[in-house]
């Protein structure tokens, strides 16, 4: 676990196939959360106890990490190693010859080399000259400008990197203007087309997950006789259960057993899952966020009230479901016989279950100012509960995630 001051969360950059090329961290300490943290080296400090103790194969596991560089970390390089750190120069940092010095054994060093919110200004060439990705907040400039700066900076041998990517539309446009790395929301939300039809295979998906929802499916023969109707989804959750990633010592032969073994509610929560996962339109990164998204959920939830946190998971989960069918989330939830609870949960964030969705994406957006700390120790949340919660989802979710590729 990381230092008892420390907040983290990771945030997915992808390539131009939407496949996630790195993370970069974010960092914050507690006794700094009511205001911004600048880049001193008192953050510096929390970033390395934060990986020494954390490690970084469990924040990225064998993705690149971009991590923001305060001056001292530039000119004292802290002990990690080249072939998982993006060295991301904060924006703030003047290049005097100190710092291009610095930035010129990092790359003797083989880091790669960012720089991070760039605006071009001829002053700022000797860095370009040593970078090798270059990040530029879209949402910063005008359509124009925006065309102005890529054209410029495209003419060295860099990669361009969208950052605040949070539409559909803003990503096609950014691919377009020939930027190779991307960076936001975008992938969360949905792509909304109004007259278009749900394409068939997404809607018997959606019935799918809509029989599994029903309160008559926590009975084990009714939920093996839904499940049952769709072999390859009866083949593939058992594949996945005897799957490396379950680590089960004997292997189960039969659908109505594994319910037996393992519950209707968890197989209820994989059986979902791999509904979901078989919608091949969709990026991989979006069933990734979707499986921590849930059981961050879950694990607070457990906190809260620990015979409902099946419908914490539940939550978590079908807060994605819009991104998946790109369909707004009203019209989703009025095919879906879901509680009322859990519905004003997905809709207006309200009631407990709400609460915790709320406080869930705030964390995992490292929006960590929106998040009101004492109403959650009213609901029995501290801040470790939270980040620890956050942590134990990063590994599980890596986990179901090479279950789910199993059983493919």
């Amino acid at each position: 676990m990381a230092r008892k001051d420390t907040l983290l969360a990771r945030q997915p950059i992808y390539d131009t196939k939407l496949r996630i090329f790195a993370y970069e961290l974010l960092f914050r300490a507690n006794h700094q959360l009511k205001g911004e943290i600048d880049g001193d080296s008192a953050t510096s400090l929390v970033m390395l106890n934060a990986f020494s103790e954390i490690g970084m194969q469990n924040l990225v596991a064998n993705n690149k990490a971009f991590i923001n560089f305060t001056r001292n970390l530039i000119l004292t390089p802290p002990p990690f190693s080249s072939a998982d750190v993006v060295v991301e120069v904060l924006e703030n940092i003047e290049p005097d010859t100190e710092v291009i010095e610095g930035l010129k054994k990092l790359r003797q060093l083989g880091y790669t080399i960012a720089l991070d919110d760039f605006v071009y200004a001829s002053r700022l060439l000797p860095m370009i000259a040593l970078a090798d990705i270059i990040k530029v907040d879209v949402l910063a400039f005008s359509d124009q400008q925006l065309e102005e700066q890529v054209k410029t900076l495209k003419q060295h041998p860099i990669k361009l990197l969208a950052e605040k990517v949070e539409s559909q539309e803003m990503y096609n446009r950014c691919k377009g203007l020939g930027f190779d790395l991307f960076q936001g929301y975008f992938l969360s939300k949905p792509v909304i087309v109004k007259g278009r039809v749900t394409p068939a295979n997404k809607l018997v998906v959606m019935q799918l997950i809509a029989d599994l929802q029903s309160p008559e499916t926590s009975n084990p023969e009714v939920l093996h006789k839904t499940i049952s109707r769709d072999p390859s989804l009866s083949f593939k959750l058992l594949r996945m259960i005897n799957s490396a990633a379950f680590r089960r010592l004997n292997k189960i032969e039969s659908l109505y057993r594994a319910i037996l073994l393992i519950g209707p509610k968890n197989i209820k929560h994989w059986a979902s899952l791999l509904a979901l996962s078989s919608m091949d339109d969709k990026p991989h990164a979006l069933h990734e966020q979707t499986m921590l998204r849930a059981k961050m959920c879950e694990f607070l939830g457990e906190k809260i009230c620990a015979e409902q946190k099946d419908l914490f998971f539940t939550v978590g989960m079908f807060s994605m479901l819009d991104a998946f069918f790109d369909t707004p989330m009203k019209d989703l939830l009025a095919s879906i016989s879901l509680s009322d609870e859990i519905n004003k949960a997905l809709l207006t964030q309200g009631g407990v279950l709400g609460i915790v969705l709320q406080l869930t994406i705030a964390y995992e957006q490292g929006r960590w100012g929106d998040i009101d700390w004492r109403g959650m120790s009213k609901h029995g949340l501290s801040i470790e509960d939270v980040k620890d919660a956050y942590l134990r989802s990063l590994r599980w979710s890596m986990d179901a995630s090479n279950a789910l590729s199993t059983s493919k």
